[in-house]
Parts: C-alpha cells; sequence; structure tokens
C-alpha cells in the first residue's frame, strides 16, 4: 500500500518531465526570438563577437524563464494527462479506484519544483543577469569609442558627439588638440576645443566623462556667437543599453538590478509612500507572485486535461492558453493599478493569485466529483465549436 502511491507518484511526475522540457524548449525560443530580433542593430554596429553574443544570451536566459516556466509546467501538466486520457490509462486508474485527489500529489509536488524555480530565476539570477548584461553593453560600448579615437581622425562610435584629436600621448593615454561637436541638443548645438582631454570609465553609473583641459565652447544661435573659455570642462556621455533611453525603461532596469534585500533596505530608508519605493514594491512582490502564480496555474492543469475524453481533440491545450493570457493580463493590470492605488501594494499584486487560487480550488472540487461547470462547459462548447470547423488530417479521396 505505501509502494503503490510512490509508483503511482513517480511514474506521474516522469510522464510529465517530457511536455514539459518540449514546451520550455519551444516557448523560450519564441521568446528569445522576439527579445533578440530588437538588438540585431546594435550587434552589428558594435560588432558583437560569438563568445560576446553567447555570453548576451546567456544573460537573458532568466528573463525568458520568469515566463517560460510557468507557462510549459502548465502545458506539460495539460499534455501529461490529455496523453494519459487519450491512451485510456485515466480509465484504468478510476478502474483501480485511484481518482484526482490521489494522484494530485504528485502535480503538487511538480508545482512545487516548478515555482522553486521560477522564484530562484526571479528573485537571483534575474538582478544578477541584468547587472552582468548592462556591464557587457557599457564594455562593448566603450571599446567601439576606444577604437574610433584615433589621431586625425573623426570619430563615429558616439550617438550626435563627434570628436578629433590632433594627437595622444602613447604612455599617458592623453590627447593633444582636441575638437568635439556637441549635437546632443539639437536647438542648442556646441563647438569645442581644448587643448588636452581624456575619457574617463564610471561603470556604476554607466557613464563616460569626457574631461577637457584649457579651452573654449562655441555656441552659435541665431545671428549671436557666444564664446566661453574654461580651465577644466567635463562632458558626460551616457552608454545606456538598446531599449535604455526611455526613463520608464531605465527606472524599470534599475529595479531589476536590485536584490531583495536591497529593496527592503530602499523602502525601509525612504519611506512606503514615496513613488521610488513603491515602484520597487512592485518589482520586489513582482518576483514571489509569479513563482506563485507558476505553482496555481500548473495545478489548474489537472482539471483542464481530465475534460478531455478518450477520442476527442484536446480542449485542455486551448483553454489553458486562455486562462494563463487572462491572469498575465490580470497580473499587468494590477501592476499598473498599484503605482496610483491607495492600497498596499502587497495586497494588490497578489490579487490575481488569490483569484486564480479560488478558482482553482473550485473546479478541482467540480473535477474531482465530476461535476460540470456551466461556465467552463460554455467554454468548452466554443473551442469544440471552432475545432470542429479545423480540417482533420485523413487520407486523400481518390477522384
Amino acid at each position: 500500500m505505501i509502494e503503490l502511491p510512490l509508483l503511482l507518484y513517480t511514474y506521474l511526475v516522469t510522464e510529465t518531465l517530457a511536455p514539459f522540457f518540449a514546451s520550455l524548449l519551444i516557448l523560450t525560443t519564441i521568446l528569445f526570438l522576439g527579445r533578440i530580433l530588437p538588438l540585431f542593430d546594435f550587434i552589428i554596429n558594435f560588432g558583437i563577437s560569438l563568445p560576446d553574443f553567447i555570453r548576451l544570451c546567456a544573460y537573458m536566459v532568466p528573463n525568458l524563464f520568469l515566463f517560460a516556466i510557468p507557462m510549459a509546467s502548465m502545458l506539460g501538466v495539460i499534455l501529461c494527462f490529455t496523453r494519459m486520457g487519450n491512451d485510456n490509462e485515466l480509465i484504468a486508474l478510476k478502474a483501480a479506484g485511484i481518482g484526482l485527489y490521489r494522484m494530485l500529489p504528485a502535480v503538487v509536488f511538480f508545482a512545487v519544483c516548478t515555482s522553486l524555480l521560477t522564484g530562484y530565476f526571479s528573485t537571483t539570477l534575474i538582478p544578477s543577469g541584468t547587472i552582468a548584461m548592462k556591464k557587457l553593453f557599457f564594455q562593448l560600448a566603450k571599446e567601439k569609442i576606444d577604437k574610433g579615437l584615433q589621431e586625425k581622425k573623426f570619430s563615429d562610435g558616439l550617438p550626435d558627439v563627434v570628436i578629433y584629436i590632433d594627437r595622444e600621448d602613447p604612455d599617458t593615454g592623453t590627447w593633444q588638440g582636441v575638437y568635439v561637436a556637441d549635437s546632443r541638443d539639437s536647438s542648442n548645438p556646441l563647438t569645442i576645443v581644448a587643448e588636452k582631454g581624456y575619457l574617463v570609465a564610471d561603470m556604476p553609473n554607466m557613464l563616460l566623462t569626457l574631461q577637457l583641459d584649457h579651452g573654449s565652447i562655441h555656441q552659435a544661435k541665431e545671428e549671436r556667437t557666444q564664446t566661453i573659455r574654461f580651465a577644466s570642462y567635463r562632458i558626460n556621455l551616457s552608454l545606456q543599453g538598446p531599449g535604455m533611453d526611455d526613463e520608464e525603461v531605465a527606472r524599470s532596469a534599475s529595479n531589476n538590478e536590485m536584490t531583495q534585500q536591497e529593496i527592503r533596505d530602499y523602502v525601509k530608508a525612504h519611506g512606503r509612500k514615496s513613488p521610488a519605493s513603491i515602484s520597487r514594491m512592485i518589482e520586489y512582490h513582482l518576483r514571489l507572485v509569479l513563482p506563485g502564480g507558476c505553482f496555481i496555474l500548473t495545478i489548474l492543469g489537472l482539471p483542464l486535461a481530465l475534460r478531455t475524453r478518450p477520442g476527442q481533440r484536446s480542449i485542455g491545450v486551448p483553454l489553458g492558453l486562455i486562462i494563463f493570457i487572462c491572469y498575465y493580463i490580470m497580473l499587468t493590470t494590477v501592476k499598473s493599478f498599484s503605482e496610483t492605488s491607495p492600497l498596499p501594494v502587497a495586497f494588490t499584486m497578489w490579487l490575481p493569485n488569490i483569484i486564480f487560487g479560488i478558482v482553482t480550488l473550485y473546479i478541482l472540487r467540480f473535477a474531482n466529483l465530476e461535476s460540470t461547470l456551466s461556465l467552463i462547459d460554455f467554454c468548452l462548447r466554443i473551442i469544440h465549436r471552432a475545432q470542429s470547423m479545423l480540417p482533420r488530417p485523413g487520407k486523400k479521396k481518390n477522384s
């Protein structure tokens, strides 16, 4: 009696692994292609080598897995039990007195494993990967600028900034005879001439500082010209990665770089009511909500798969995808609502999990009793009707 449940649970978990890994591979590939396409211009312009490209892909994986693992976990359970239903294995288990609740511990164990894996990616690997990717972008940009800064040539490594160097000291790296055309502000372009200059890299702030000594700034606006002489002048050149120009995106990236402990320390030091603290608390709870959602959606995959009857098309997969999309739409909505909501951030962010958790328990209860839910049956009728309109594979008729 003790060995039978263990054997059953081992069989169910191992049968779930194959569709889980297949779904994870497909979903990760789709998400990766969507994420890498906007970076093609960056990759080509900076001439990224194969090792750096592999590093870039590795740093992107945690963000991809954060969404791919929950979806693959749910699909793995649905595909596993759908296959067992089509092969009449579920009927055999029911004939042996093994109902839904007897099979549930195996699914719970699998859901716990995938949830912990999702939590590890969200709380540990994503902050580390974001920082590493930021450093890689900075390193590649600086290398391109360094290569473009040559004696008696105009550089093209910086957007809207052109630098000309007359001579470079090979020992100190200091430039002699520096010309700078700064057109970042199109309505107020500047021309700077200096006797000496050099670059200073600030990795934590992703800044390159152009230090100029003993020169002048020339500004021409309409019919007036202005000349300002200086002994020392600095130009800060921000080197953000692709897609990091927008202030909101940059703030989001900053939140992604912080660990859970760093977020707690920041909120404790600055108070919970400040906009920056609220933004960080949303990120803090989002990293915990997604693993919880992974657990709930994985459990929900079991009763969805049991709705399929032998010989029928699988309705668990399309129904699961619809529920998965609804979950993420709700999560995105509450994330935006939390920024201005008077309610506590924790309650608002966990609201989708609370709702879907109650729905999952409700559906599990009816699935165990083999009863029907009018709402689910309505959705199933729509899916069956749509599937019946699709052509079925078969033999071609002889004309």
